[in-house]
């Protein structure tokens, strides 16, 4: 009877929290996009990456963090975190996005005019910092699914804080324009080594050991194939149809249909809807006879979406999980790795490539910073890997991980690279000045 009675209170508590939970989000909502505005602000003026900005925010605003203010009654603290976790939706939504406006930054012909050198130096910097990173994972004694996933993150390069570098000091010459480059088309392959790698750590990880060669390789490629050729031929026949009407209202809403069906018909499928969205934005890239203008309806769509979501992704860290020296270890060991692989990768393709020395030297020095796309993989991972166990939660401890190095990428990368440049002899002339 008293077993009844507490799962009839917890059924009326949950439908009381329900019943009200539109008013919550739209004072949560409200709240966070004010934010996100002062956060604009503030990281304009102090010229740092917006998105980190948007992290940190996110993690002064966690539930952590909110447990822990003592003006706050236990219902209010209550209502903040249901309300929080009633926002999960938006993470597939920035995800789409974010897939599409990768895709649509890979022109063929950019590719083709720059020839083998940035596809030797792009590969092997990406491959570079996924093969380092497993191997010292492993070499510490963390299990291999871990390892996995956090190579596969590895690979992904932020070009935000690198561009910004780059124009602040008027930087010009063949290692700049090789770093815009290679930022321009290295999320693209992270993408694609994540697409095959996370299925197989998942396996692991769920404890479905003894892979086939099927379920170990053949299927990731096939999910990847078959996302790769729904996504063209959506984006084909998408661009097509935006190519022959000209209202701004129906651009605007052929594109978010696009790319929200896109999502939907890949998990229909059983496909990679990050895959099937990036084949999407390719083909808007490589298959239009004319330019349709989705970078300027893109950034207009997508500011307040990737705002929220990139706080909402900073309210998901543990701050008490940080602390430990485990914790800390990992997240040493993360960064030197993918350092070590970064620039040992770009060094090595630049060597095989023949390319100049100062490219040899310096390219992989521009590549260390990563925020975006690699958080939006380890919030991924953190949605994925959840065990039905109730054991060890990997998902978290990637999304922890990559959320504290991510900043401290983002301070020490945008150093490396004014030092790249400055000893590449590339920055503008004034700064020259100003600097010595």
């Amino acid at each position: 009877m008293d077993l009844e009675l507490i799962e009839r209170l917890q059924i009326m508590r949950e439908w009381f929290l329900v019943h009200q939970a539109s008013d919550k989000a739209i004072y949560i909502t409200g709240f966070l996009i004010f934010m996100s505005l002062l956060v604009v602000i503030l990281a304009k003026k102090y010229r740092v990456p917006i998105v980190v900005g948007y992290v940190f925010l996110g993690i002064g605003l966690s539930i952590n963090v909110i447990e822990w203010l003592p003006f706050l009654s236990a219902e209010q603290k209550e209502w903040y975190a249901f309300t929080i976790e009633g926002f999960d939706y938006i993470a597939n939504f920035a995800l789409a996005f974010i897939a599409f406006t990768i895709g649509s930054e890979l022109s063929l012909k950019i590719l083709k005019s720059l020839g083998k050198k940035i596809v030797y130096i792009a590969i092997l910097e990406a491959f570079g910092a996924f093969v380092i990173v497993s191997l010292a994972i492993l070499a510490i004694g963390k299990p291999l699914y871990l390892a996995l996933v956090l190579g596969a993150i590895a690979s992904a390069t932020a070009p935000a804080a690198t561009v910004m570098v780059l124009k602040e000091y008027n930087a010009e010459g063949l290692l700049t324009s090789m770093i815009l480059a290679i930022v321009g088309i290295d999320d693209a392959i992270a993408l694609i080594i994540f697409s095959l790698v996370e299925p197989i750590a998942l396996s692991l990880y769920l404890g479905q050991g003894g892979l086939s060669l099927s379920h170990a390789v053949l299927a990731p490629v096939i999910e990847i194939v078959g996302s790769v050729l729904i996504g063209i031929l959506i984006g084909y026949l998408s661009q097509k149809f935006m190519s022959s009407i000209e209202d701004k209202t129906k651009k605007i809403l052929n594109l978010v249909t696009t790319i929200v069906g896109g999502s939907a018909i890949a998990i229909l499928f059983h496909l990679s809807p990050l895959i099937t969205n990036m084949a999407i934005g390719f083909a808007y890239r490589n298959f239009a006879r004319k330019n349709l203008g989705i970078a300027e309806y893109m950034e207009t769509l997508t500011v307040p979406l990737y705002a929220f979501f990139f706080i909402l992704a900073g309210t998901e860290i543990r701050l008490d999980s940080i602390a430990s020296i485990s914790f800390l270890t990992l997240a040493f060991v993360y960064t030197l790795a993918r350092v070590i692989g970064k620039v040992g990768g770009a060094s090595l393709g630049a060597y095989l490539s023949n390319a100049p020395e100062k490219i040899k030297k310096y390219v992989g020095l521009g590549l260390l910073p990563q925020s975006g796309v690699a958080i939006a993989l380890a919030y991924t991972v953190q949605k994925h890997f959840v065990s039905p166990t109730g054991g060890f939660n990997v998902g978290l401890l990637v999304f922890n991980t990559l959320l504290f190095t991510a900043a401290l990428t983002e301070v020490f990368g945008p150093l490396a690279t004014k030092y790249a440049i400055t000893k590449a002899g590339e920055i503008g002339e004034g700064h020259k000045i100003r600097d010595n």
